[in-house]
C-alpha cells in the first residue's frame, strides 16, 4: 500500500517570512502540527511544529518585565529562525513500510511528500499510518476476529495449509501473516469473517495447530518505544 492513498494532497504550506505568531494561528484553527515552509516554487525547505513555537514562547515563570520583552521579539521573529530545515521527506511512491521505517528513525510526527523536484504536494501524518495499517489488517472491520496460532511444525507451507483448513470449513479468511519469533515458535495471525473464535479454534486443533493463548505470551517486565534514524527520500 502507499501513502499516496492515506495522505492529505495539496497541504497547508508558508513561507519562510511568516511570522511565528501567524504560524501559531494556523496550527490552532486547522488543529494541525506540522507545517512544511516552502519557497516562492513551493519547494520545501523546512518544517515548522508545534512544539518548535511552544519552544519559541517565554516561560511564565520568569518575571513579567522579561517575558514582554521575549514575547515582543517572538512576535517579530519569522519561522524560518525556529524551524527545522535538515527535514524528512517522502516521495510519492512510498509505501506504508517506507513512511513507518522514517517515523520510527526520525522521531517525527508527520512527513511532507514531496515530488523529485522536491515540491511539496501532500503531507502523511502517524495519524494517517494508522489509518492506513487498521485497514490493510482489518482491525475496524465488524464482525471479524483476529486469531493466532502457533507454527511448532515450522513448515513452508503452514499458510497454505490454514488457508486450506478454513475454506473446508466454509470460514471466510480476510488476513492471513506468520510473524517469525526470535525466541519460540512462529505465530500465525489471521482475521477471519467470524464470531465463533471457539469454532476456529477447533479446526485449527484439530489440523496440530495450537491456538495462541496468555500462556504463551511473553510479557516485558517494562515498556521501551524505540525509535531510531533513517535516510529520507529527500
Amino acid at each position: 500500500m502507499f501513502i499516496a492513498d492515506y495522505m492529505t494532497a495539496d497541504p497547508l504550506t508558508i513561507t519562510a517570512d511568516v511570522l511565528v505568531p501567524e504560524a501559531r494561528r494556523l496550527l490552532d484553527d486547522n488543529h494541525f502540527r506540522h507545517l512544511p515552509v516552502v519557497d516562492k516554487e513551493n519547494k520545501l525547505i523546512g518544517v515548522v511544529t508545534d512544539r518548535d513555537l511552544r519552544s519559541a514562547y517565554p516561560s511564565t515563570a520568569i518575571d513579567d518585565e522579561t517575558y514582554r520583552k521575549i514575547f515582543e521579539t517572538v512576535s517579530a521573529t519569522p519561522v524560518s529562525e525556529i524551524m527545522s530545515t535538515n527535514c524528512s521527506c517522502v516521495s510519492i511512491e512510498a509505501t506504508l513500510d517506507d513512511a513507518l521505517l522514517v517515523f520510527d528513525r526520525d522521531k517525527v510526527g508527520a512527513l511532507p511528500v514531496v515530488t523529485e523536484d522536491d515540491v511539496v504536494i501532500g503531507i502523511f501524518s502517524m495519524r494517517d499510518l494508522t489509518a492506513a495499517y487498521k485497514r490493510l489488517f482489518g482491525s475496524a472491520e465488524s464482525g471479524s476476529s483476529l486469531i493466532a496460532v502457533l507454527d511448532e511444525t515450522k513448515s513452508h507451507n503452514s499458510l497454505s495449509r490454514i488457508a486450506t483448513i478454513l475454506e473446508e470449513n466454509d470460514v471466510q479468511c480476510n488476513r492471513l501473516i506468520k510473524i517469525g519469533l526470535i525466541s519460540g515458535f512462529d505465530r500465525i495471525y489471521m482475521r477471519v469473517e467470524s464470531s465463533k473464535v471457539g469454532n476456529v479454534h477447533k479446526h485449527l486443533q484439530d489440523s496440530g495447530f495450537t491456538p495462541v493463548s496468555y500462556t504463551h505470551l511473553t510479557l516485558p517486565t517494562s515498556s521501551v518505544m524505540c525509535r531510531s534514524r533513517w535516510w529520507p527520500y529527500h
